[in-house]
This record gives C-alpha cells, structure tokens and sequence, in this order.
C-alpha cells in the first residue's frame, strides 16, 4: 500500500477501496451496512490496523470518534464530519 493523501475529501467509493485494501477483503464486501465485526471480522489488532492504514492516507478518524464506529458507513460520516470540520 503506497500512502497518498488525498487532495480533497473523498468519495465513498475510494474510502470503501481504501478500507477493501487496508483489511484485504473483497471490496464488494465493504458496504455501508457492513459491521466491521460480524461482517469483515475485524478484531482490535485489525481496526488498530484499520486506523493506521487510514492515517497513512490522509485519512485522520480521531479515537474518541473511532469508539462509536461500527459500521462502514458509521466510518465514512465520521471520516466527512472531521473532513469537512478541519478545512
């Protein structure tokens, strides 16, 4: 995985690649509904994974608001909410 900030907030689609990528699952997988653990089985090591591979990105989902994410789609608001907060 080569880091590439994003230039501007990103589309669902390249957050949902990126997410397929980090966890390496079927990307048709990562749907908004998705649960991070019963659906991708994502465990504490794999969503610690997760953040960084994001942060690598350009992609910053503060702790505090990672606690409350348990979906996909929970991810990509909280990731427009700081996204659009920090420009």
């Amino acid at each position: 995985m080569t880091a590439k900030p994003p230039k501007g907030p990103i589309t669902f689609e390249e957050f949902k690649h990126l997410i397929a990528d980090v966890l390496q699952v079927e990307e048709t997988k990562v749907v908004p509904e998705a649960s991070f653990v019963s659906d991708l089985l994502v465990d504490s090591i794999r969503l610690v994974e997760l953040m960084l591979g994001l942060e690598e990105n350009g992609i910053n989902i503060p702790m505090e608001a990672a606690r409350d994410v348990q979906t996909v789609g929970d991810a990509y608001r909280v990731y427009q909410e700081y996204s659009t907060a920090s420009t």
